[in-house]
């Protein structure tokens, strides 16, 4: 019998989130692929093949996208507290988060979902939290700007290991640290 994915539980400091595995694939229905398992393949191909028509411009959708996370972090430095300028900023760093992969930045996603974890989790915008901001900003700019688009770079490593560390001691628990749930 094939062994059944498990959820994944991120913890919080005051609440977990619980991740459902991602079944979907298995119960994709075939639309005239030839794959044993029923998975369209010309289709995954046909898609790949339209991302990598639209490659030369992901470059210049990050700096895009960088440029609106700056114009946030001004919009949020004129009132750190203000939710709405939270808000802004959040959605700002919320996009990268969710294309930085896509568009060939995978460190700038990362950097931009450890930005995102900051603002959900910090208690109050106090003057260190704001520089840890500032840095999580900067450092995702830098990527773009400087083209990091190996995630095992060991520079951009040790940066994200040192801004995770500086956010634990903030936000008291660290968003990537995933257990595996026990479903009965």
């Amino acid at each position: 019998m094939k062994k059944q994915p498990q959820p994944e539980t991120i913890v919080h400091k005051d609440y977990s989130v619980i991740i459902p595995p991602n079944t979907l694939r298995d119960r994709a229905m075939s639309i005239g692929g030839k794959s044993k398992d029923g998975f369209d393949t010309e289709a995954l191909e046909r898609a790949e093949q339209a991302l990598a028509a639209l490659a030369d411009d992901f470059s210049q959708w990050m700096h895009d996208e960088s440029a609106k996370l700056e114009a946030a972090r001004e919009v949020f430095h004129t009132d750190p507290s203000n939710d709405d300028n939270m808000q802004t900023l959040y959605r700002a760093a919320h996009d990268i988060r969710g294309q930085g992969r896509t568009f060939g930045y995978p460190l700038a996603g990362e950097l931009a979902d450890g930005l995102c974890d900051l603002l959900d989790g910090a208690e109050n915008m106090d003057e260190k939290t704001v520089e840890l901001v500032d840095a999580h900003i900067d450092a995702i700019r830098a990527v773009v700007r400087d083209g990091v688009r190996d995630e095992k770079d060991m520079t951009a490593r040790v940066l994200i290991g040192e801004l995770r560390s500086a956010r634990e001691a903030i936000i008291g628990v660290d968003r990537f640290v995933k257990l595996t749930a026990e479903v009965y």
